[in-house]
């Protein structure tokens, strides 16, 4: 059947992302983007840190984010309009909703809160986690998807509920009515 033909095709490509880890645990470019994808692609294939062949890449991947937050919960490296903050976010969450970690706990949620708080009145986002009111449809994605992550892995942000809420009216706002 097509099952192990793709589930050869998934070990390759996790096996590829492997070789392509740097030595401080990140994925080259935007880092923190690069890495949260990354870290996403092997938690989805059920990779934790336990994990006999990908344990060790999913650690220093997680590690390398937790180890690059900011104070201020966003993430060094990065890029010009901050896709990485809820892609890095995003991961961390999947990651803490696996593993249970306290310290990964805390890395979430703080990096949750800066999403929570870069949201419109209206429930959408912009580029960076601004204020002003342009909503950008595939950047408000990336912060919805995270949200969704921080409530399945039992995150306690303040306003966290809300904000799910509040996105499915961005996104209604956002939509034409010819479904675009």
């Amino acid at each position: 059947g097509g099952g192990g033909l793709t589930e050869g095709a998934v070990m390759r490509a996790l096996r590829w992302l492997k070789k392509k880890q740097q030595a401080d645990g990140s994925w080259p470019n935007c880092k923190p983007a690069m890495t949260g994808l990354a870290v996403l692609t092997y938690l989805a294939h059920g990779e934790t840190p336990a994990s006999d062949e990908f344990g060790p890449t999913v650690e220093k991947g997680i590690k390398w984010l937790v180890d690059n937050q900011e104070q201020n919960g966003l993430f060094k490296g990065r890029d010009g309009n901050n896709y990485s903050h809820p892609i890095a976010t995003y991961a961390l969450c999947e990651a803490y909703g696996m593993i249970k970690l306290p310290l990964l706990k805390a890395t979430s949620e703080k990096a949750v809160d800066c999403i929570i708080k870069g949201q419109h009145a209206s429930g959408g986002w912009n580029y960076n986690l601004n204020a002003e009111d342009r909503d950008d449809t595939s950047y408000m994605g990336w912060c919805a998807q995270a949200l969704k992550a921080a409530k399945m892995a039992g995150l306690e942000n303040e306003g966290l509920n809300d904000a799910m809420k509040k996105a499915v009216l961005g996104f209604k706002k956002n939509a034409s009515p010819d479904g675009r």
